[in-house]
């Protein structure tokens, strides 16, 4: 219990805007953290959802809602996946070998340019989709919150993982246990993707496909790039996943596909 205890602490420290734990990082107070991480996701997914109901009533344009739908779950999540989008864009686009590619994973601290052009285009794409979407996919966009951070888990547990990884310390020793958490993050991705079909059906698969295709291009980029995933990539991961589900929605609304 005290494991579970720690574990919920390091995720909301690590994960969210909450205050930041003096735990140390290791295997045996963060064994647990990615089947806490998903919660972070249901609170962004409620606060989103009272959103919906509240801004008809106070704004007369879809500009500044759009713009909570996209600033609000990084502000919320303290930045901590934006950071890992911002560390990978910046490996990948400088066209390095696979070691120096890592290497600015795990030690740069400072992004390139690139990487910044990048993260500005993929904010203002993200406000354009959302001033876009009708008030009633906004729930089904909410919960991809949940969504996200469960697929999230399910990578750092399933694929292989680079040289230097830091987040090898979020698997536990024990397969029992780590097959326990595996099950438990499949069940909550599951039923996220059982109620965004519930809500809208055609919209809902769109955006389950979506974030399955994202989870795929992962998959396929870490394996190529770095050899396998680290905590940066799976934030940049969560990042695209969380931009190429309202992408889904939108095109399944509009129909142009």
């Amino acid at each position: 219990m005290k494991a579970l205890g720690r574990s919920f602490i390091m995720a909301f420290s690590g994960y969210s805007i909450s205050p930041k734990s003096k735990l140390e990082r290791n295997k045996e107070n963060c064994s647990y953290i990615l089947i806490f991480i998903p919660v972070i996701g249901a609170i962004i997914c409620a606060l989103i959802n009272r959103w919906a109901v509240l801004f008809p009533y106070m704004c007369d344009f879809p500009v500044l809602p759009a713009v909570v739908g996209a600033v609000v779950p990084t502000i919320l999540s303290a930045g901590a996946h934006l950071d890992g989008f911002f560390r990978t864009t910046d490996a990948l686009s400088s066209h390095k070998s696979m070691e120096e590619k890592l290497d600015i994973l795990n030690k740069d601290a400072h992004g390139g340019y690139s990487s910044i052009i990048v993260c500005v285009c993929m904010f203002l794409i993200s406000v354009g989709i959302w001033s876009e979407m009708p008030i009633d996919g906004i729930p089904i966009l909410a919960i991809g919150f949940v969504m996200s951070r469960a697929l999230f888990g399910l990578s750092i547990l399933t694929l292989n993982h680079a040289d230097e990884s830091k987040c090898v310390s979020y698997v536990p020793d024990n397969p029992v246990l780590r097959m326990a958490e595996i099950i438990i993050l499949g069940v909550l991705a599951m039923i996220g993707a059982y109620f965004m079909v519930f809500f809208n059906a055609s919209v809902g698969l769109a955006c389950v496909v979506g974030a399955l295709l994202t989870f795929l291009y992962y998959w396929l980029v870490t394996h190529k790039h770095f050899g396998g995933i680290t905590e940066d990539s799976a934030g940049f991961f969560l990042q695209l996943c969380e931009i190429n589900i309202p992408l889904a929605a939108l095109l399944a609304y509009k129909k142009w596909w």
